[in-house]
């Protein structure tokens, strides 16, 4: 386990590494506040010199004219795009839920249909997911059932059950990922018809949107949203696995090259596929206000360099015109 160091400390190793702390009474303020690991072990690699491998060299050592305050900027960025990003993860989230409830409770009308195994895909390969969702949802009905001034426990008391529209209000976006999963093939078709509408009204188009498609969206909001909830690095944080995206490239019609890698971009792309015009716009308006705003703050690296760990082509904003 590595030793204790004051923040006195901290701030020494830093010196002594080449990162520029003019400010020392500044700088522990901040460790104060942040912590050490968040701040500097977060966000410190695009300051560090590299080896012939492109690997840090040991120990650190920060790039000639790499500052503190430098670092702070990139932190301070990074948690103005994540509370962005997460605003419009639950505006998805809503309609997801929304939509989901809705055509569920439409084809099936009896009481506690959503508990039970037929109303679910025949699939084989989905029979685990389909009993796990139940388990899920049977678990959340019975938690919140059992505590006060609860909707669910309202509903339980006064109406012998639960409506999945109320229901759905305390499953995850993780959980909704698997109930449109376990949907019936014909339930999937009809709530990506439900958003290829919506998007072809706003954009005057006639675009095809595949069940694919969406539960592609849900998958990557999902991990982007765990990322933002837990206030963890977002700026340079790759989904493993991405979603294919030949779909996504021709509906949207951007390069399959700057949405396979699965960062931010490929999100930011995906959710103007599920949110109104508006949103999306304004998800866009934001997000170049920031960029804007920080990016003649740093020095010892470009900016371009951000933006590239964040999977932004140079020529983004065309894309979303």
């Amino acid at each position: 386990m590595k030793p204790f160091k004051t923040f006195r400390q901290q701030l020494k190793i830093l010196r002594d590494r080449g990162l520029l702390i003019p400010d020392g009474s500044k700088a522990m303020r901040v460790l104060e506040r942040e912590g050490y690991y968040a701040l500097i072990n977060g966000y410190k690699d695009l300051f560090l010199e590299l080896d012939s491998n492109d690997k840090p060299l040991i120990p650190d050592q920060y790039k000639v004219g790499s500052t503190f305050d430098e670092i702070c900027q990139l932190y301070s960025f990074d948690r103005s795009v994540r509370n962005l990003i997460l605003e419009y993860i639950l505006i998805f989230e809503s309609s997801i839920k929304a939509k989901v409830s809705y055509r569920f409770s439409e084809k099936y009308k009896e009481p506690h249909a959503y508990l039970v195994m037929k109303n679910y895909s025949r699939d084989p390969a989905h029979l685990k997911d389909v009993l796990s969702l139940i388990s899920t949802i049977s678990s959340t009905i019975s938690k919140k059932g059992n505590s006060k001034n609860n909707p669910v426990k309202h509903y339980l008391d006064n109406h012998d059950g639960v409506p999945l529209w109320v229901l759905v209000n305390y499953l995850t976006i993780g959980n909704m990922n698997y109930f449109y999963k376990c949907l019936t093939n014909s339930l999937q078709n009809t709530i990506a018809q439900d958003f290829a509408i919506n998007y072809n009204r706003d954009y005057q188009s006639t675009e095809h949107i595949t069940p694919e498609m969406i539960m592609n969206v849900l998958k990557i909001s999902n991990f982007f949203r765990n990322v933002c909830a837990h206030e963890e690095r977002l700026y340079s944080y790759k989904v493993q696995n991405p979603p294919k995206n030949r779909q996504f490239s021709s509906v949207l019609n951007i390069p399959a090259e700057h949405l396979r890698d699965g960062k931010l971009f490929t999100l930011v792309s995906f959710l103007k596929i599920v949110l109104p015009k508006n949103e999306h716009k304004q998800l866009v308006i934001e997000l170049n206000k920031l960029i804007n705003d920080y990016q003649g703050k740093f020095v010892s690296v470009s900016f371009n360099d951000i933006l590239e760990n964040m999977g932004f082509p140079r020529n983004w904003r065309t894309y979303f015109q």
